[in-house]
């Protein structure tokens, strides 16, 4: 697959400004879809409008387009790229190759594993890494585990020993435990509501 080269430049630009970004993925059966998004502050969102962003043609590399999203949050913008790839698709994604040196993919009985290393994409900003699936994620190396969202927070102290692993099973659906008991105790409490109410209204 022909690489979007000109995304490298936007990338590493935005990067060393000090800027931060997040980087999503979203991993389903047959699809992952990428999304990265700078957090701009309006000086720089203005001084690189033009060439950055308002001439979307750079993005086309004839097999992938990225999405473009702008939202002004007051303070600063959000800029957005997003794509949805196939699972071997993916592993030619712009963003995965120009950051990490060493990919190394496997699946096997629908059990996927990632092992990411050799982070070269950072200089003075940061960067958060948040995967997440529908399906169950586990021997997963993250910084924090929120339910079944797996984050790495990448920064000047850590990027040059930065791995990233986990294992999604397909087979098994995530079960969010703490969503069922939080449903749980809001209709116990509403019903305790309800009844004193009720118990209050008779007297």
């Amino acid at each position: 697959m022909k690489r979007v080269k000109y995304l490298l430049l936007i990338v590493f630009i935005f990067l060393v400004t000090g800027c931060s970004a997040n980087y999503d993925l979203t991993l389903d059966k047959d699809i992952i879809d990428e999304k990265l998004t700078l957090i701009m502050t309006k000086d720089e969102f203005s001084k690189n409008y033009n060439t950055l962003i308002a001439d979307k043609s750079v993005f086309d590399s004839n097999d992938v387009l990225y999405d473009t999203e702008i939202i002004d949050n007051n303070d600063n913008y959000l800029v957005t790229y997003s794509h949805t790839y196939n699972h071997d698709e993916y592993f030619d994604s712009l963003n995965l190759n120009s950051c990490f040196n060493n990919i190394e993919h496997h699946i096997d009985n629908n059990l996927e594993s990632f092992y990411l290393e050799g982070f070269n994409c950072l200089q003075d900003s940061s960067l958060r890494v948040i995967v997440d699936s529908k399906y169950k994620i586990y021997n997963s190396n993250a910084h924090i585990i929120n339910g079944n969202k797996n984050i790495w927070d990448i920064n000047t102290s850590n990027k040059d020993n930065i791995a990233i692993s986990f294992v999604v099973d397909y087979n098994e659906t995530y079960f969010n435990s703490n969503l069922v008991i939080s449903i749980i105790l809001v209709i116990v409490l509403t019903g305790l509501i309800a009844a004193l109410f009720l118990r209050r209204k008779r007297k």
